[in-house]
């Protein structure tokens, strides 16, 4: 593993190509056999529309045709291993020698070349670069799948794991070249950039362990999306970081059969028609799963939008699962949980007055002095236990208020929402 998630993915396409479980298996001669096979298969894979995203200004796109055979060569060494040498080091793993070609973006996605390409990742011009960096990722168009902002790939820094991940590309576009289709490789979704990642990262079979295909176990670091296109005169990458507890999430709503709840938020905020609210909130959507942040405060946003003003049911059991595996705080949902039933058993003109309040809560106030308030108010029967108030003194304040008004105003288990 050398840590350029561009690399390792097509590391980890050669492996499983080459029917090995581990990164750590794969040899040069496997590298050079997955070149190969990428050269013979590229006017198939270009027919597929599947290289236009890795490859621009090369003449097997069908531009600059009279630089053919020297790109045709380019190849043909590469997976020969017999590409002239250059001394030095490699940029990504530090082996010993490089290549005697620049690693423009003609054969590695984003990379500037010396012309100072303005399509480009940060920090990323001109690589100098060794055969079997090269030649991982010439052939990441043998195992990515494809989203409306082009190809993707899943980067673990586990080597097994790493091949794990990209095995359901590999074995799609092995099932595109035989419909002649690329469907096989593309994942349906309406949304785009960061939060189409998330869509499919929420759905994707890796985390799902209800199925046999999925990863052995969750990556301890986690894992990154990136999206990416090599085409047009601007750089066009989206990466998205998922944590360990964001991954065993999305395998326990999948398990508790709930997983379309978590998408339909996406929807229901990319439905918003408030176009800057609409950005915000599908930043905000990506960087609660990426910082595990809790996700009360968007929810009350969407929440306090909708003409009923619910939360439903299966949404509630999202967000307990959600407080409990990706942030580790059921204590305090549970907490919450108990004094949002205190609160339902008030007699109704203060139970609907604290509610209305917390609402509208804002800058008026903190969520222990509307409670000390409902408290000392006689008729009542307000009493909130020691530990409900330190679950609630623990956490911040938006947090907290955005929670507790959620099951305040969440469905009913027996009776569909009438509270």
């Amino acid at each position: 593993m050398t840590g350029n998630p561009f690399v390792d993915s097509g590391l980890g396409i050669a492996a499983k190509r080459a029917g090995h479980p581990s990164i750590k298996a794969l040899s040069r001669n496997d590298l050079r056999q997955a070149v190969g096979d990428l050269h013979g298969a590229a006017a198939r894979l270009k027919d597929l529309k599947i290289m236009a995203s890795f490859w621009v200004n090369n003449p097997f796109m069908g531009k600059n045709l009279g630089q053919k055979p020297k790109y045709a060569g380019f190849l043909n060494d590469l997976a020969a291993g017999s590409l002239p040498t250059s001394a030095g080091h490699c940029q990504v793993c530090g082996r010993a020698p490089t290549i005697a070609h620049e690693a423009d973006r003609c054969w590695f996605p984003l990379a500037a070349g010396g012309d100072s390409d303005p399509c480009t990742l940060p920090g990323l011009r001109g690589k100098a670069v060794c055969a079997e960096c090269m030649s991982a990722v010439i052939i990441l168009p043998l195992g990515c799948r494809f989203c409306p902002d082009g190809p993707y790939f899943v980067h673990v820094t586990e080597p097994d794991l790493q091949v794990r991940a990209v095995a359901n590309g590999v074995e799609g576009l092995n099932a595109a070249m035989l419909a002649g289709s690329g469907d096989a490789i593309h994942d349906r979704t309406t949304l785009r950039g960061r939060v189409a990642l998330l869509d499919i990262a929420s759905r994707s079979n890796l985390w799902d362990h209800t199925l046999p295909d999925h990863m052995e176990r969750v990556p301890r670091s986690g894992a990154t999306m990136i999206s990416f296109s090599n085409s047009g005169s601007g750089a066009c990458f989206n990466q998205l970081h998922l944590p360990a507890q964001a991954l065993e999430f999305f395998g326990a709503i999948a398990e508790a059969g709930v997983r379309r709840i978590f998408l339909g938020w996406a929807q229901e905020i990319d439905r918003t028609r408030d176009k800057a609210k609409r950005k915000d909130w599908l930043d905000e959507l990506c960087e609660s799963i990426e910082e595990r942040r809790s996700l009360g405060p968007l929810l009350f946003a969407l929440v306090r939008r909708r003409k009923d003003g619910r939360l439903r049911k299966e949404e509630c059991k999202v967000l307990e699962i959600y407080e409990d595996v990706a942030l580790k705080k059921k204590e305090r949902f549970d907490a919450l949980q108990r004094v949002a039933n205190k609160i339902h058993q008030m007699p109704g003109r203060y139970s609907e007055s604290f509610v209305k309040r917390l609402g509208n809560l804002g800058s008026r106030g903190t969520l222990l002095d509307l409670l000390k308030d409902f408290c000392k108010r006689e008729g009542s029967g307000l009493k909130i236990a020691p530990g409900e108030l330190r679950a609630i003194a623990d956490s911040p304040a938006n947090e907290t208020a955005s929670l507790l008004y959620l099951l305040c105003v969440a469905e009913a288990e027996d009776d569909g929402g009438q509270q």
